[in-house]
């Protein structure tokens, strides 16, 4: 406790303590982007630029400066790179903070054309396994692991985008993701030009084994499905009308239960059983809120029919994402029209995603990552931690009864 005697009329108080004094600092001195980035994996990004080479002959602006740019100009859905050259000049008193400079449009053109995405690519793997570890005792819905595959289509103009090919008369790049169904993020992402088909990147997002993973009905492929079957995970998507089958064994009938039928039947095309020449599992399913039929098709013998049901719903989820980042992140208009600008910045779109469900895991904020974006756009240069902007605001400090300070001034 500390005295003073100030014209012989003092208050008395005690002294916040120093570690409140610390926390007040660590709040002044960090700034949103800065706490939004605290969980990017720098060192795992530097190697990734090093083995890449992504800085050689760079002089202004690194990768990691590049990135910065392009986070911001993702979060603030700057529309063009004339946009994010002026808003950066426009808060040039808060860059320093931040780590960030301002940036000549010419610059970031030359870098965004030049720039390899594969540092980005390797950057979002480095968030997702930062991801797993904070998810891995979140549970599962269902007995394994369960993943959701599916492929949204981006449309480009094909005389601006030439090497885009997708159609005679346009052109379109696809995100092909494997979805964590658990804990909605994406696990595995590929990036390909629309003239790839979403089946072939089925193999190389279908290796982990013991999981279950939900197709549409587009990735019915037999020789890929028994690439599953064969690394002991589960799959489960919609049988095709003109499949053609032959009937096992029944295993129940009904015609007024939501499982109408539930049954093992084997394939009997020649072409059709040379690929899946084992059992399959076959559900016809009556759903009661959309009124419509479904059948469904799955190599699992011991899942219930129910519960295969209930694994194709949760490949709703896949949609939903691909509806949250087109709606919140900048993925429909692009800053460049090379291959490399417009992969890197699908990549970055993607790594916002990542931190902003990491930094709500971390902060445990139940505040939906629409509403965080939607306030991070008009704070993200403040000196604020980004759980704060979720706070009330603290109200000023007017002393306390063991403060020293001069009497009816309160200072």
């Amino acid at each position: 406790m500390a005295c003073i005697w100030t014209l012989g009329m003092v208050r008395i108080i005690h002294h916040k303590p120093l570690y409140q004094q610390e926390i007040q600092a660590v709040k002044k001195s960090t700034t949103v982007l800065g706490n939004l980035l605290s969980h990017f994996p720098r060192s795992e990004f530097e190697k990734s630029v090093q083995d890449l080479g992504g800085d050689r002959r760079v002089r202004t602006l690194s990768s990691f400066d590049l990135l910065k740019t392009l986070v911001y100009g993702q979060v603030t859905s700057a529309f063009s790179v004339r946009e994010i050259e002026s808003s950066l000049t426009a808060h040039g008193t808060s860059l320093y903070h931040n780590g960030m400079k301002t940036v000549k449009r010419s610059t970031l053109c030359d870098a965004l054309e030049k720039r390899d995405p594969a540092i980005f690519e390797q950057a979002f793997n480095a968030l997702v396994s930062k991801a797993r570890i904070l998810s891995a005792n979140g549970g599962h819905r269902f007995k394994n692991p369960l993943k959701v595959i599916d492929a949204s289509t981006i449309e480009l103009c094909l005389a601006r985008f030439d090497w885009a090919k997708f159609r005679t008369a346009k052109g379109a790049v696809k995100i092909h993701v494997a979805l964590d169904g658990d804990h909605c993020f994406p696990e595995q992402v590929r990036m390909t030009t629309g003239a790839v088909h979403e089946v072939n990147q089925m193999t190389a997002l279908s290796q982990k084994p013991g999981t279950i993973y939900a197709l549409d009905r587009g990735y019915v492929d037999f020789k890929r499905l028994h690439g599953i079957n064969l690394t002991k995970s589960i799959f489960v998507t919609r049988m095709k009308d003109n499949c053609q089958f032959d009937l096992v064994r029944p295993l129940s009938l009904s015609k007024n239960e939501a499982v109408r039928f539930d049954a093992v039947v084997r394939l009997s095309s020649q072409k059709a059983r040379e690929a899946y020449p084992e059992e399959i599992r076959r559900v016809e399913y009556h759903d009661t809120q959309t009124d419509r039929d479904y059948v469904f098709m799955s190599n699992s013998l011991d899942l219930s029919a129910q519960e295969i049901a209930d694994i194709y719903k949760a490949r709703w989820q896949v949609e939903l994402f691909f509806k949250w980042i087109k709606q919140n992140l900048k993925i429909k208009t692009f800053w460049g029209t090379s291959r490399n600008a417009v992969f890197t910045q699908l990549w970055v779109a993607l790594i916002v995603f990542m931190l902003l469900w990491i930094a709500k895991h971390v902060d445990a904020m139940a505040t939906s990552s629409q509403r965080i974006l939607q306030l991070l756009k008009t704070s993200l240069l403040a000196r604020r931690l980004i759980r704060d902007l979720f706070s009330d605001p603290e109200p000023p400090d007017r002393g306390s009864p063991g403060q020293l300070c001069l009497l009816g001034i309160g200072i």
